[in-house]
């Protein structure tokens, strides 16, 4: 990977640089190694979180391109804080996704569909979608949540420059390396203490 001749500040945990050593290129090391991990975990949690919805008018089902999944996450994830100790941070994203359907219902928001209320439950329908996505987030090892969490947090650090939640494939690498040559105006970023 090219070195940039960006400087940033990093604030590593204690516990961090005890393990990685606490030089630049110690630090620069251990990210690289991270954001190919990430990388790779982000591509397959790509094709893993989908929806297929069924058409009424043909019954031909059709690909939601991932956008009611990731819709859920980032409503849901916006403001939750993760551990990096913490051994299964997949169990935790799919309790905050099960609490954020059962107290602010946003499986409805989301996983709702035009048919007629006589041919489905619109609650039925959201519980089950919620339930669906939550088992797929307890099956994510380590990195491939982390991912998931890195990626809501991209989204909810660049809505305000135009990504739109609900049409932008925005949890895929290939939407971010087009938008950053995109965004030569952005502000630069936001370094996050703590």
């Amino acid at each position: 990977m090219a070195r940039s001749d960006t400087r940033y500040s990093v604030y590593p945990a204690p516990k961090a640089t005890e393990v990685i050593g606490d030089t630049a290129p110690a630090l620069n090391l251990a990210i690289e190694c991270w954001a190919a991990l990430l990388a790779r975990a982000m591509a397959d949690n790509a094709r893993r979180f989908w929806n297929v919805q069924s058409t009424h008018a043909t019954g031909k089902k059709e690909d939601m391109y991932s956008l009611q999944e990731w819709c859920v996450l980032a409503d849901t994830l916006r403001e939750v804080d993760f551990d990096p100790e913490f051994a299964r941070p997949s169990e935790l994203i799919a309790a905050a996704v099960e609490d954020a359907n059962k107290l602010e219902n946003v499986g409805s928001k989301w996983f709702s569909m035009d048919l007629p209320p006589e041919e489905y439950s619109e609650v039925e329908l959201a519980d089950q979608r919620v339930g669906e996505l939550a088992k797929k987030l307890r099956e994510l090892d380590y990195v491939h949540a982390w991912a998931v969490i890195l990626a809501v947090r991209w989204y909810w650090d660049h809505f305000e420059e135009g990504v739109d939640i609900s049409k932008d494939a925005w949890w895929t690498m290939a939407f971010r390396r087009k938008w950053a040559p995109e965004r030569d105006t952005r502000p630069p970023p936001r370094l996050r203490r703590g």
